[in-house]
């Protein structure tokens, strides 16, 4: 099992700083503190901080439900009752033309085009012809009012009450074997391309595990990692550590 990797950067150093902060408000207010939407390496870095107090308890909501990346933490009492309607996050949807294929990038950088910060974004589900957001409350009266076009289709949010399942659905599933679990004989299988090319890849800053980069090619890949490569695409790993005959492990790969 992989432990807890510590801050790797000035910036993660400082999210650290306000997710103690966050935590310590909590604790000696005896009140609930929400912090803003998180990644996985946010999560992670929060969680780290968190158990640096007791008498607390930490709740996640990313207002969707099932295939989710990015969160709200709700720092609390531990015998504080939270629901899902005490986060600070609206869910607001838009017809899209069908006949214009946008994704989500396209809504994203459209978002960003109105000075939003990523961080009171959550996760943006792009349907065929809809797309549904979760942002962060103080957010949603911008979009609607502000973000009218995407491209070339017109666009018009409006707060959405009902519940959003997501299953995200893998434009390409395979299995493979690698010889061992590092970083780059992993990259190399996925991309099919050398171990070389995947070396390159990850010492150019390109391959990030988790939203954490990679700075090294040994960094060891484990069950449920979600391994992003610039330019190449998103990829969840699953294995359970069985072998091949000639000794090497059984990988399946989703790419996204």
């Amino acid at each position: 099992m992989r432990g807890f990797i510590p801050p790797q950067t000035q910036e993660e150093t400082v999210f650290c700083k306000k997710a103690f902060s966050l935590c310590e408000r909590a604790d000696k207010l005896h009140t609930r503190s929400f912090s803003t939407f998180l990644n996985l390496r946010e999560k992670e870095l929060f969680i780290s901080q968190f158990n640096k107090f007791s008498g607390l308890k930490i709740e996640f909501n990313a207002g969707f439900e099932g295939d989710t990346e990015r969160l709200i933490a709700c720092v609390c009492d531990e015998y504080d009752e939270v629901y899902p309607y005490d986060f600070p996050i609206s869910i607001i949807c838009s017809d899209i033309d069908a006949d214009e294929k946008l994704n989500h990038r396209d809504f994203l950088g459209a978002i960003m085009n109105l000075m939003i910060k990523r961080e009171y974004i959550g996760d943006i589900i792009v349907q065929r012809d809809k797309c549904f957001i979760a942002c962060h409350n103080q957010m949603a009266p911008i979009i609607i009012s502000e973000l009218k076009s995407v491209r070339h289709s017109s666009v018009d949010f409006e707060y959405y009450y009902e519940p959003v399942v997501y299953h995200r659905q893998a434009s390409q599933q395979k299995s493979v074997t690698v010889a061992s679990l590092r970083l780059d004989a992993v990259v190399s299988a996925v991309l099919n391309c050398s171990r070389n090319e995947a070396v390159t890849l990850v010492k150019q800053g390109n391959v990030s595990v988790n939203h954490l980069l990679a700075k090294h090619s040994d960094f060891e890949i484990m069950d449920e990692d979600v391994l992003s490569i610039r330019g190449r695409g998103k990829y969840k790993l699953s294995f359970d550590g069985s072998k091949s005959r000639k000794d090497r492990f059984f990988i399946t790969y989703y790419k996204y």
